[in-house]
């Protein structure tokens, strides 16, 4: 068994004392459509409830899961979300074993449908000599279709038959009447959105013609206004144009964000110093670029976000899931570090608000899949790959390494992530709210619930008291939120809770990053609450919680970690006069990475390059103190 049954109960009536893990069903009156006003649902908390989603999926309407075999569609994708089973090109039935609270399909606005119009004899798009390549029977020349989108792409030159605007007009309407149609307030939420799919041409690389870095961004609207069509990267590959395009929406009264996600894979684009023309950064497009985008995804199968070694060599748990490739055929080459990766990005943010007195990088976090498959394999027991036939099975990702391991470089994708928000209700205009004000969390997959609130007189809370909440919003700010002049170091409040169905918790630590008089940014890990009874040494550090995995059984106990975890800290080096951010990492104790289950259903030992156990983990959106 992967948990006692006194432990689950234990976790879950201590999480549900701050979070609304089973929900009660939506009231008549709660229902709602995209242009009605919400109603307050029976789950309704003025202190928020912790809610769990996914804000990034594709569906066959994506030409990058079409061409691989998927044939699901965003009609799927939602009914996966919600518990239900749908079919997966190789592995058959899968289900998510928990349904997730809010969820967007988020197929690329480039070509987006065009491909299963192509096999419906009654479209237009059926008839066109490019429909008949691709539905040859003849492979080769299927993939030599194939490549031609694909090759439009990374050049940035439509296909003009394919890009026409009533047919993509019409697709996206599809779009928003099934994302409607799915919403069932105070149960599950869904979001009308797509990605803009920017991917600009970076120069040549080993065994390919050209290699590309991910400057993509999802965009996700509130839902009572929708744009009649979406921006793609052939109407511009700058996201300045793509902000600048949401603006001009915002005057019409249609409400949308932009989350920019996988800057691992930017080749140092995603947080570069200049603007994609090669501009520097000014105030003007700081503000831009702040007001569009208030949410990062920092973690999903292509790998996590916020750290890396080279960036953060003092932090012995930056080397988490690192999957530092750009976009190619062939073998990608290595993505650029810096530029790249969120903690160097905050960073940096503090530098450009005292030079420029706008924080570009002012945003909060979650995480997502981006499962090309209608569904996102969060579960590492359960994991079924990103992307149809080229993934979805333990021998193509583990044993077909020219192909499944090379190429798409399967065998180093993580599974998934998950987006966290603290919210009054499941709707619309409630998660909607706590995306824009960042009250956001990003997870690597569990249901970590995360709890951080920074201000002062707080230092006498009782945990076991729920009135705590109450205390820590009336005297503090929670995540998210930004934090004005205090004479003296203010209370940071700390809390976490293990996934009911997942593994026990380590340790929750906080990560301080500040600028100096002398204009210079630093950064130092705090541990202040950790599971065991371990003992803080006299630098700050305490030892490994332990392991408990099984590997060649791939399984592990809960004999190790805690339930929840907690604390009031202040900083020992506080200093008022010092720009700062704190943001929380909290640790799951060790588990078994999807790779050890895969090893485990082909009877084989685990290939020495991949990793048998994971960490899982949690972050938190920062509060930001500003003297």
């Amino acid at each position: 068994m992967r948990l006692s049954i006194i432990g689950s109960c234990l976790a879950l009536l201590l999480l549900l004392s701050c979070s609304e893990q089973q929900k009660p069903a939506p009231t008549a009156k709660a229902k709602e459509t995209a242009n009605s006003s919400e109603a307050t649902t029976a789950g309704y908390n003025k202190n928020r409830n912790a809610y769990f989603g996914d804000l990034h999926v594709h569906s066959s309407w994506s030409f990058d899961a079409f061409i691989y075999n998927v044939r699901t569609s965003p009609e799927d994708a939602y009914r996966f979300g919600k518990g239900e089973m749908i079919q997966h090109p190789i592995a058959g039935d899968i289900q998510n074993t928990r349904p997730l609270d809010f969820m967007s399909v988020t197929d690329h606005a480039e070509y987006m449908g065009v491909m299963m119009q192509m096999l419906d004899k009654e479209s237009p798009l059926a008839k066109l000599e490019f429909a008949k390549k691709i539905k040859s029977e003849d492979r080769a020349v299927s993939l030599e279709a194939f490549g031609d989108v694909g090759r439009s792409l990374a050049r940035n030159e439509p296909m003009t038959d394919l890009t026409e605007k009533e047919v993509i007009s019409d697709t996206w309407q599809k779009q928003i009447e099934i994302a409607n149609r799915h919403n069932e307030p105070g149960k599950f939420t869904t979001f009308p959105a797509y990605e803009w799919t920017s991917s600009p041409t970076q120069g040549s690389g080993p065994q390919t013609e050209l290699y590309a870095a991910n400057m993509h961004r999802n965009v996700i609207y509130r839902g009572d206004k929708i744009s009649d069509i979406p921006f793609s990267s052939f109407d511009s590959q700058d996201p300045e144009q793509l902000w600048k395009w949401m603006e001009k929406e915002k005057a019409k009264g249609i409400d949308l964000i932009a989350i920019p996600h996988n800057a691992n894979m930017s080749d140092g684009l995603m947080y570069d110093s200049k603007t994609y023309d090669g501009r520097p950064i000014d105030a003007a497009y700081a503000q831009l670029r702040i007001d569009n985008e208030p949410i990062n995804e920092v973690v999903q199968i292509k790998g996590q976000s916020m750290s890396h070694p080279l960036l953060n060599p003092n932090d012995e748990f930056a080397d988490y899931e690192l999957y530092a490739y750009t976009f190619a055929v062939g073998v990608p080459p290595a993505s650029k570090p810096q530029g790249s990766y969120v903690r160097e990005a905050y960073e940096q943010g503090l530098a450009y608000k005292k030079e420029l007195g706008v924080n570009p990088y002012e945003f909060g976090v979650i995480g997502s899949s981006d499962g090309h498959n209608s569904a996102g394999p969060v579960q590492e027991d359960r994991y079924f790959g990103k992307l149809g036939v080229i993934d979805g099975s333990p021998e193509v990702r583990l044993q077909a390494g020219e192909r499944g391991g090379r190429f798409l470089r399967s065998r180093y994708m993580s599974a998934a992530g998950l987006a966290g928000v603290w919210a009054e209700e499941n709707t619309r205009s409630s998660i909607y709210s706590s995306l824009k004000r960042k009250e956001t969390f990003a997870t690597s997959g569990p249901r970590i619930a995360v709890r951080f609130f920074m201000g002062d007189n707080l230092e006498n809370l009782n945990f076991d008291d729920e009135s705590w909440i109450d205390k820590a919003y009336a005297s503090g700010v929670p995540m998210g939120s930004r934090l004005e002049s205090q004479k003296e170091s203010p209370d940071f409040v700390v809390w976490a809770s293990k996934d009911v169905e997942g593994a026990n918790l380590d340790r929750i630590q906080i990560i301080k990053q500040w600028i100096d008089k002398d204009g210079q940014t630093h950064e130092k890990i705090f541990n202040v609450a950790w599971s065991d009874d371990r003992i803080k040494d006299n630098k700050g550090g305490i030892t490994a919680v332990g392991n408990t995995v099984d590997v060649p059984d791939a399984s592990y106990t809960n004999t190790i970690g805690d339930i929840t975890l907690s604390a009031v800290w202040q900083d020992p080096d506080f200093d008022s006069s010092q720009s700062a951010l704190y943001l929380l990492r909290v640790l799951e104790i060790p588990t078994p990475r999807w790779t050890t289950y895969d090893a485990k259903a082909l009877g084989i030992t685990i290939p020495d390059d991949l990793d048998a156990t994971t960490q899982e983990r949690a972050w938190s959106s920062p509060i930001w103190y500003q003297p």
